[in-house]
């Protein structure tokens, strides 16, 4: 029996880290339903079947997608884009097209021009996933994340979106495509572009420089290692940033100009900023310790 939180067959275009953790996540919650996959790549399919990820793998999107009651688009935002119109005219009239795209407002606007009428399309963002593509799937990726579920589209198509994120254990958060991209501006995009600024910075800083690197760069600059076509492609597509980015820059300002004042002024402005970062993540990371 499968859930009503669940569709009876899955389409998922892209078997990368997010199409193939889903996936494997509907596979072990709910083997009854049909996984239909679209992947380019030969060995990942062949994979994919083998292992038994998913019950169909086709190259391109054709008539296998035409059953799903819910299609996904997993690929990275540049490809999502030119996907929404013609996967969407594959799909029967009531069935809903959802991605996992990192930038939500640019999207829902095309989606409006470009998904055929009958179907819905529901935006969304898993606030989690990292690097590894096919090889570093779990199925357990979605337990305990977010995902934005954005609500500029109709009411019924969002529930049932976010009914079946939270089917596999994460938490729907709605808000609207702007406000979303508002959020991630400040907690996702920028972060990525700081990190971006910061290793180039400290690689031109010099040989000592790099010579005395630590820990606390490495982890302040990990997002730099992200390959553009997944978070460079985002971050450019998200209009919100130059708002986010004055916001950083008033507090950047205000913590400098504490610092050099006197000690007990440094101390409040840096106590204060570790309370809203502790208020922020109120248990420790992978790797921290209290």
């Amino acid at each position: 029996m499968i859930s009503p939180r669940l569709p009876r067959q899955l389409g998922l275009v892209g078997l990368g880290l997010m199409g193939a953790s889903l996936a494997r996540a509907v596979r072990a919650l709910a083997p009854a339903v049909r996984i239909v996959a679209v992947e380019p790549r030969d060995d990942v399919r062949a994979r994919a079947l083998e292992e038994g990820v998913v019950d169909e793998a086709v190259p391109t999107p054709g008539p296998a997608l035409a059953a799903c009651d819910l299609t996904i688009l997993c690929t990275p935002v540049a490809a999502i884009e030119p996907l929404l119109g013609p996967v969407s005219r594959l799909l029967a009239d009531g069935a809903i097209l959802s991605d996992v795209g990192g930038a939500k407002e640019r999207l829902v606007q095309l989606a409006r021009a470009e998904v055929r009428p009958g179907v819905r399309f529901v935006g969304a963002h898993p606030m989690f996933g990292g690097h590894g593509g096919y090889d570093g799937a779990r199925p357990d990726l979605w337990k305990g994340g977010a995902v934005a579920v954005c609500t500029d589209g109709a009411l019924e198509a969002v529930d049932r979106v976010a009914d079946f994120h939270e089917a596999l254990g994460a938490s729907a958060v709605r808000c609207t495509a702007a406000e979303h991209d508002a959020a991630v501006a400040m907690v996702s995009h920028l972060p990525y572009l700081l990190a971006s600024a910061l290793a180039a910075a400290a690689d031109a800083a010099g040989p000592l420089a790099r010579r005395l690197a630590g820990p606390g760069l490495r982890d302040t600059t990990r997002l730099a290692s992200f390959p553009f076509d997944i978070q460079g492609e985002v971050a450019r597509r998200n209009s919100q940033i130059p708002a986010a980015a004055v916001k950083l820059e008033i507090q950047l300002q205000r913590i400098l100009a504490a610092i050099t004042a006197s000690p007990e002024a440094a101390r409040q402005a840096l106590e204060a900023a570790r309370l809203a970062r502790d208020s922020i993540f109120p248990t420790p990371g992978p790797g921290e310790k209290r």
